[in-house]
Order: structure tokens, then C-alpha cells, then sequence
């Protein structure tokens, strides 16, 4: 049987920073697809321009990997170094449902829960990308 890996990922622009909407499958074939949008919209662009912060929403992913996890954290310190906070959502009630290791992998990153997620000023939706 054959799988096919995908992840579509979708932006949202405000002035008060971006929210990356996640859906899909976040593994070792679809990772690198999310750390170079987070490369994209952190590099290269001073602050008053680019985000002040990036919120990844991972409500609609159905399915992790370690490696997976291993690209947020690659985009956790990609964003770090551009002086860009990343944090993540869409987490609430579903780490339970996670292997032990990818949900260990998860508590070294910053979550905030759907309430706390900034709201989108005027949101301007940027791009949307399958993978």
C-alpha cells in the first residue's frame, strides 16, 4: 500500500504577527516544507516589516512523527534567531493521543492554548502551499 505524505499550510498576516494554519500529516517528508516558510517569513525582514510573532496552528494535522517535531523545533530556532517569537496551538486535548516520544519532543517548544491565540487583526490570508 502506498501513502502519500502531505501537509498544507496556510498563512494569516496581521500587524500584530502571523498565524500559520497546519493540516495534514507533519513527518520527516513534510517538515522541511514548514521550516522553509518560517525561514520565508522570518529572514531577511526587519522587524517593523516582518512578524513580530509566528504562531503555528497545528489543530488540523492529523498525524506526527519525531522528525516532524524535529522541523518545528528547526523553525523554533530559525524564528529565535531572526528575533521572531514561534509558539504553537492546537494541541489542546489531543497529547493524550500522542506517542510518548513525539509528546516529550513537544513540552520543550512553547504551546499557548486556542483562547490565547493573538487575534488576527484585519487578516490578510498570504499563501496557501500543498506538499
Amino acid at each position: 500500500m502506498h501513502s502519500t505524505f502531505t501537509i498544507q499550510l496556510a498563512v494569516e498576516r496581521s500587524p500584530r504577527g502571523h498565524v500559520v494554519r497546519a493540516a495534514g500529516e507533519l513527518s520527516a517528508r513534510t517538515g522541511g516544507r514548514l521550516v522553509r516558510l518560517v525561514d520565508k517569513l522570518v529572514d531577511g525582514m526587519p522587524r517593523p516589516v516582518g512578524p513580530r510573532a509566528l504562531v503555528i496552528d497545528l489543530a488540523q494535522i492529523r498525524s506526527f512523527d519525531t522528525d516532524g517535531v524535529e522541523a518545528l523545533r528547526r523553525a523554533h530556532g530559525r524564528a529565535g534567531s531572526a528575533g521572531v517569537g514561534l509558539c504553537l496551538t492546537g494541541l489542546e486535548g489531543r497529547r493524550a493521543l500522542l506517542p510518548h516520544d513525539v509528546d516529550g519532543m513537544l513540552d520543550r517548544l512553547p504551546v499557548i492554548g486556542a483562547k490565547e491565540l493573538m487575534p488576527t487583526d484585519s487578516p490578510r490570508r498570504l499563501a496557501v502551499a500543498t506538499a
